[in-house]
């Protein structure tokens, strides 16, 4: 062989042995998009974490490098949706019940308890809302009563609860609100409109004067128009909510890197930065 054969023979061994190296090194590692930035996991996540969840993970980016993608909506809907066979990283739920769920239909690795809420009831300008008088007012005839979608989202499931609790106390009082209240939110998840609802129900649109929803919500509303005010549902009538967390068995390591992180300490500051109760 000629010596410049040999020297092509040479560095074509080189090239192949640093591929080699390239391709061993990177198998297992989170894919690289072509600007650099890791391309990102998915979580799905109840439209009430929403404000939490932005600031985790960013937290869990700037820990690890992961990025992720997130959808909120109504957990329910969320659910079928991965039922379905569009399964996220990463699934957190308004209720417990359906990442259990999905850890017996295989889907989830695990069903654990990220952070508990409770129901509050906010108000449209010029609605006077008094504990004493929470129930006066919302079986009021005058008074139109928003609630979320029961079956759908945890949020109505938990407030006919609380419609039920009600009625144990005030014969005829589960019929009367059941009858009035108003399903404006948490048919379906649209990914179009990731935004709270609340500030649009109560004053842009007025489609309702009070709306019932977590504890978190109601603050939250509250700090984006100053004109909205709300109280918490005595406790002997509230509800509890159970949020639960789980990564899929698909997952890469980073992608359900993030539970132990949502429930770790620093994901813990967070949701309860927000209002959030611990598990």
């Amino acid at each position: 062989m000629t010596d410049r054969g040999e020297a092509a023979k040479r560095r074509f061994g080189r090239a192949a042995c640093r591929l080699a190296v390239v391709t061993i090194v990177t198998m297992g590692m989170p894919e690289m998009a072509s600007a650099g930035e890791w391309v990102a996991e998915r979580v799905f996540a109840a439209g009430s974490l929403r404000d939490a969840f932005v600031r985790i993970i960013a937290a869990y980016k700037a820990n690890t490098g992961v990025a992720f993608d997130a959808l909120y909506g109504p957990s329910g809907k969320l659910r079928e949706q991965i039922q379905r066979g569009d399964v996220p990283a990463v699934f957190a739920s308004a209720s417990i019940e359906h990442t259990d769920t999905l850890v017996k239909a295989g889907i989830l690795r695990q069903s654990l308890v990220l952070a508990r809420n409770r129901l509050c009831v906010l108000a449209a300008p010029g609605v006077v809302l008094e504990s004493a008088r929470l129930v006066d007012t919302l079986l009021d005839s005058a008074v139109r009563v928003g609630t979320s979608t029961p079956g759908a989202d945890p949020s109505g499931d938990y407030t006919w609860e609380f419609f039920g609790n009600v009625g144990k106390a005030r014969p005829g009082a589960l019929a009367a609100l059941d009858a009035k209240a108003l399903k404006l939110t948490g048919r379906d998840v649209d990914p179009q409109n990731q935004e709270p609802p609340y500030v649009k129900i109560l004053v842009a649109d007025r489609t309702a004067d009070v709306f019932i929803t977590y504890c978190t919500n109601a603050a939250a509303a509250a700090k984006r128009d100053a004109r909205l005010t709300w109280v918490r549902i005595p406790d002997d009538l509230n509800v509890g909510a159970v949020y639960g967390i789980g990564a899929s068995i698909s997952a890469s390591p980073g992608g359900a890197g993030f539970v132990p992180f949502a429930l770790g300490t620093q994901g813990r500051a967070i949701l309860a930065e927000f209002g959030f109760d611990g598990p």
